[in-house]
């Protein structure tokens, strides 16, 4: 078994948990990890992700969603990390990455913004404790988030090695 990990990411309603699905069922052994069970998992004291205090937050829920994939790679696995994990969570991505011996790509899906307010609005719940991300402020404000991914967007459209 040769692990590898496949970082999926776009902003909400990107379609990023269907595509993953899809990936890892072309592989013997795979896992998909969803970056957002982790924000779920926040029983008191959850702070709105896209808040600028949500910083210490999201730093520890993104390290915790890398390190398992880490482990899975590591173990052998083909891995699909989901969620929101743009060119500027990379810094906590990098500390939890660098304990991975296999190759790691990062994919953005960006589709246009009213087709990910559609899919996103159409949600319902991620767990019994949150609703769903639906309020169109957060969702276009993630969007563009992702419009000009910086130094990063010269490899567009190209595969990326570790």
């Amino acid at each position: 078994m040769d692990g590898t990990v496949l970082i999926l990411t776009g902003p909400p309603g990107a379609g990023k948990t269907t595509v993953e699905a899809i990936i890892a069922s072309e592989s013997p052994f795979s896992v998909c990890i969803q970056s957002d069970w982790f924000w779920t998992t926040i029983v008191n004291g959850r702070i709105p992700p896209w808040e600028r205090q949500a910083d210490g937050q999201n730093r520890a829920v993104i390290r915790a969603a890398a390190a398992a994939g880490v482990r899975m790679a590591n173990a052998g696995y083909t891995v699909v990390l989901d969620g929101i994990l743009g060119p500027w969570h990379f810094e906590p991505l990098r500390e939890e990455l660098e304990q991975c011996t296999v190759n790691m790509n990062y994919a953005v899906r960006r589709p246009d913004g009213d087709t990910c307010l559609i899919r996103a609005r159409g949600r319902v719940l991620e767990s019994s404790q949150h609703r769903a991300l639906s309020d169109e402020g957060p969702i276009r404000h993630m969007w563009v988030q992702f419009r000009d991914l910086g130094p990063i967007e010269q490899f567009r459209d190209r595969q990326l090695g570790h």
